[in-house]
């Protein structure tokens, strides 16, 4: 049986091969966020949602790594019919690019790793992908419910989990404008935005539906449903989708 480590660079190889096609279609350029005035979704989350839920040194690292993470998302265009690529933006996680350990989850279990936290930014783009109307190309779930619901500001499941290189998170522009993605680190606070040069004809509104805790094999769990519905600016629903489907253990 192959080590894990050795798996886990030939799934890396493996969506390197994949990705050659979509090269033309990632975006990588910057733009100046003052040209693009109208907000399509707009996100703020702590660094620390629980004061000393993590331990201080994970909790350090947690917070360089997203704010290295932050700097090379921040500004990024999407024309009409480009895609945002996680993993082409921030690249691979390592100590001598300024990484540090963080804590991370391997395996739906809890660890620590280089590039540990970095799914706050991936759970904050989701969240703004999917209230801006973007196309969720790519999306991977959590598999463990780590904290209660403190200081949480959309409903549970509205979240992504991100691995290099082969669990990514990708949404495509399919307004017939560019929009900018913001993500700044303010007053001990991730910031996100996705803004456009014009006002929206739409907008959007997520929905929790059918949520439950339930027993499973002696493992608390969770489950629920995110809905999106896009209505025109009089209200009338343009498109209602099943977004995201959640199932996970509960570890509180």
């Amino acid at each position: 049986m192959l080590p894990l480590c050795i798996k886990a660079e030939l799934l890396c190889l493996r969506r390197a091969v994949e990705n050659i096609p979509w090269r033309n279609r990632f975006s990588t350029c910057k733009g100046d966020a003052s040209k693009y005035v109208y907000i399509l979704a707009e996100r703020f989350s702590p660094m620390e949602r629980v004061k000393g839920a993590i331990e201080p040194r994970l909790q350090k690292g947690k917070e360089r790594n997203v704010a290295i993470a932050s700097r090379a998302i921040d500004r990024t265009v999407l024309e009409a019919g480009q895609v945002f690529s996680y993993h082409r933006l921030v690249g691979r996680p390592s100590r001598w690019r300024g990484f540090r350990s963080g804590l991370q989850l391997l395996r739906d279990e809890e660890s620590e790793g280089i590039g540990g936290g970095l799914c706050q930014i991936s759970n904050m783009l989701f969240q703004l992908a999917a209230e801006a109307g973007m196309l969720i190309v790519e999306r991977h779930r959590h598999g463990l419910d780590l904290f209660p619901d403190h200081v949480r500001t959309a409903p549970f499941g509205c979240g992504a989990t991100v691995r290099y290189n082969y669990n990514d998170l990708r949404f495509e522009n399919p307004l017939p404008y560019a929009v900018i993605v913001n993500l700044q680190i303010v007053d001990e606070q991730l910031r996100g935005s996705i803004a456009a040069p014009c006002e929206p004809d739409f907008e959007v509104l997520l929905e929790e539906r059918d949520h439950r805790f339930y027993r499973d094999n002696g493992w608390r769990m969770r489950e629920n449903k995110i809905y999106r519905v896009i209505a025109s600016r009089d209200g009338m629903a343009i498109k209602e989708e099943l977004l995201a489907h959640n199932r996970c253990r509960v570890m509180y």
